[in-house]
């Protein structure tokens, strides 16, 4: 799945007593309990909720958000569409074809209508979309919480070695902290919205 960037970005979270960073390719996993604002630090992280007082982002661009929700929200009219849109130029057929066969979805055609996918290829789309956008920072809520873990070890994996092969930072919020462990090259646990996570020393 390799489709590098040739730019090497950062992720950096500063407060005045810490920093917590990411470099182009690492696996981020943010755990914590529920309720602990997961979901925030992610939306804060794509820009779509402020930060607290004296606390700080760096963070490359494009930066792509998947939540984890049933039925998806698609943005496109088929499978197509759902690849392209948000893109600045159109792919090439075989380049899209390419990245649905990369992504484990041979059995779709551009055509193909979006309601009766199943809820992994549905994740398995949202991704292929956000490789195709070459992003900086990839945010991802919860995105095998309700597969199985055979299957959820694989999806990491793939995801992981993506991640590595493109220089892109994958952070992940998951209740489902095995699944991600084996893969993750930090752990980063958040207790409350209003203060820095800490990162976990054993992973």
């Amino acid at each position: 799945m390799s489709q590098t960037n040739a730019i090497k970005h950062q992720l950096k979270l500063t407060d005045a007593s810490a920093i917590l960073q990411a470099e182009a390719g690492e696996l981020v996993l943010l755990l914590g309990v529920t309720g602990s604002g997961k979901t925030t630090w992610l939306k804060r992280l794509a820009h779509l909720a402020d930060m607290p007082k004296g606390l700080s982002l760096e963070a490359g661009e494009p930066v792509r958000m998947s939540f984890d929700q049933q039925p998806p929200i698609w943005l496109g009219q088929n499978v197509g569409e759902e690849l392209c849109f948000g893109l600045k130029r159109q792919p090439e057929l075989e380049t899209l074809m390419a990245c649905l066969q990369q992504w484990g979805l041979p059995e779709l055609g551009l055509s193909s209508e979006l309601k009766g996918l199943n809820r992994l290829q549905a994740i398995r789309l949202t991704l292929a979309g956000m490789a195709l956008a070459k992003p900086a920072l990839v945010l991802l809520d919860a995105p095998t919480d309700a597969l199985s873990v055979e299957t959820a070890t694989i999806l990491c994996k793939e995801i992981s070695d993506w991640a590595t092969d493109s220089n892109t930072i994958v952070v992940v919020a998951s209740n489902r902290w095995h699944d991600w462990q084996p893969v993750a090259s930090q752990i980063w646990v958040t207790s409350s919205v209003n203060e820095l996570p800490q990162v976990k020393d054993n992973i």
